[in-house]
């Protein structure tokens, strides 16, 4: 790996670096190649969730299940190049329609299970899907009588099937689908950016974003040949359908994707099935670890935790490393790319497990650049920019909406870089509390809140006050047991970091407004928070 420039925050990948960890492959040669490499190694398995029917794969039947699925879809006259929508929970055949369409040569539309009609309007529509295959449930509401509701007005939705069509339609294809020849560059994927901001954005990714970023990711865990990956990333998020799925595959890995979240029951999936590894955002983690029959477990064959989403506390890292017993490492990225741009290692120390989110991913390069575009100084705060071969094809549904491969992708997030190309992710550029004209990180006052020991979880936010414009606020989930009260983590805060960054108010919540893939919305908790403490910008500023 290359070092950065000893005087500026840019890491630059050579060219040679770039192509030798450059995969040119579709996600469906990938399957076939891992079933001729592992024909008997478990694939994909779903046991011990009550919630879906068991069902296992090796290699073999997985490669074999898809390409008949794949040939049932052009059966079904789908076409190279059509948009299908998947749209449900992560279902076993979430994944057989993701590897299928690969095969296919068409585009996979990752929908979100929790949209609601205008919601899957808009999708369908901006993405061009001709067909769309939904699960039968989605929590207690029907998938078919929402997408009822809202086809007359998508003439170009020809095709709609459930879940529960899957066995038919693989019962009744052929062998094999017609040979087609598929560019690794094309599009496969088209993902819609998560709700923390509440605009939702089209990112297309191509096969070999997704199988590059999924393959060297995986291979910087150590996650490979016999290793059991349970990952808690919802199917429709790049983190679980863009990099554990091809992750897994790429790697000889089996994956073990969770249905649905839940803290008892994943640790079900963890000690039954012997996982080596677990994939998840730190409130799975908390919830897993402060459950009452955590510590009657037989976690003995786990020995990797992944954490994405959000950085690691040291509390947190000890409190894995102990109660699990196993090395955490985090990683950074984006949906527009594909998931990682960097990451910590197993034989990086403490302080960048972290305080960081370690390096660039081989073959990636990183930049931090002021608003004018200037990279900055190693330790000064700007935009992080990405440019490497997980790099988005574009925003939007149109191919013709293109980045070039030499393009820089802005990715809205602030960060620094020290002189050994660790990266420090301080925030959002649109989530910074500015209080009186001082720009505050609410990422960094998150950071000091988490050692408190009466914190389980924190958000902070920024709340509107007529005096200082914007003033801080920290929404804490406290632990079990704990009865601190606001004033108590005000004047911890007081004797620790500087007074314009101690929370003006903190206030306690049980749960969080959530994503998905289990990030915080911030944007309703500023109105949440808002609304109870009745601030607008006309309210009175405190001291």
């Amino acid at each position: 790996m290359t070092r950065p420039d000893p005087n500026s925050s840019e890491w630059i990948a050579p060219p040679e670096e770039v192509a030798a960890n450059l995969l040119s492959c579709t996600l469906g040669d990938a399957l076939s190649n891992a079933a001729s490499r592992w024909p008997d190694r478990e694939a994909l398995v779903y046991r011990n969730q009550p919630a879906i029917e068991p069902a296992s794969w090796t290699y073999g039947e997985l490669d074999a299940v898809a390409s008949r699925l794949a040939a049932a879809l052009a059966n079904l006259g789908y076409r190279p190049g059509d948009r299908i929508a998947v749209w449900g929970p992560n279902h076993p055949e979430w994944v057989l329609l993701e590897y299928a369409i690969a095969k296919a040569g068409m585009v996979l539309v990752a929908l979100n299970p929790l949209y609601r009609s205008a919601e899957l309007h808009f999708a369908l529509t901006d993405s061009g899907a001709t067909g769309i295959f939904h699960a039968d449930l989605i929590g207690t509401a029907s998938p078919a009588e929402v997408i009822a509701q809202v086809r007359p007005g998508i003439p170009g939705l020809r095709h709609v099937h459930s879940f529960s069509d899957l066995p038919g339609l693989i019962a009744g294809a052929t062998t094999a689908p017609d040979t087609i020849s598929i560019d690794p560059r094309a599009t496969f994927m088209i993902q819609y950016t998560s709700g923390t901001t509440g605009v939702p954005k089209a990112v297309r990714l191509s096969h070999q974003a997704l199988a590059t970023t999924g393959r060297n990711s995986y291979r910087n865990w150590r996650l490979g040949e016999g290793s059991r990956v349970c990952f808690g990333f919802p199917l429709f998020h790049v983190g679980g359908s863009g990099n554990s799925i091809p992750g897994a595959c790429l790697n000889g890995a089996t994956a073990l994707p969770l249905h649905i979240f839940k803290a008892d029951i994943t640790l079900d999936i963890l000690e039954r099935e012997a996982c080596t590894a677990f994939i998840g955002v730190p409130t799975m983690l908390i919830a897993m670890l402060d459950h009452p029959s955590f510590r009657e477990r037989d976690l003995s064959a786990m020995e990797t935790i992944i954490v994405g989403g959000a950085p690691v506390s040291r509390d947190l890292l000890h409190r894995c490393q102990d109660g699990f017993g196993v090395e955490v490492m985090n990683g950074y990225g984006q949906t527009e790319t594909s998931g990682i741009t960097a990451t910590t290692r197993f034989d990086d120390s403490e302080d960048q497990k972290t305080q960081t989110s370690g390096q660039a991913l081989e073959g990636v390069s990183i930049a931090i650049r002021d608003d004018a575009g200037c990279t900055l100084p190693h330790g000064e705060t700007g935009e992080l920019h990405y440019r490497g071969p997980g790099g988005m094809t574009g925003y939007g549904s149109r191919d013709d909406e293109a980045v070039s491969e030499n393009d820089w992708i802005a990715s809205g997030d602030l960060a620094r870089m020290d002189g050994a190309g660790f990266v420090t992710i301080v925030g959002r550029k649109k989530e910074m509390i500015i209080r009186g004209g001082e720009n505050l990180s609410p990422v960094e006052i998150e950071g000091y809140l988490r050692e408190h020991e009466a914190v389980a979880d924190v958000a902070v936010i920024g709340l509107p006050d007529k005096k200082y414009g914007e003033i801080v606020c920290a929404v804490v989930r406290r632990r079990p047991g704990s009865d601190a009260s606001g004033s108590d983590i005000r004047s911890w805060c007081a004797e620790r970091i500087s007074r314009w960054k101690v929370p003006e108010h903190v206030e306690f919540t049980d749960e969080f407004p959530m994503t998905p893939s289990g990030k915080i919305q911030k944007f309703k908790l500023q109105e949440i928070m808002s609304e109870r403490l009745g601030l607008t910008a006309e309210t009175e500023g405190t001291d």
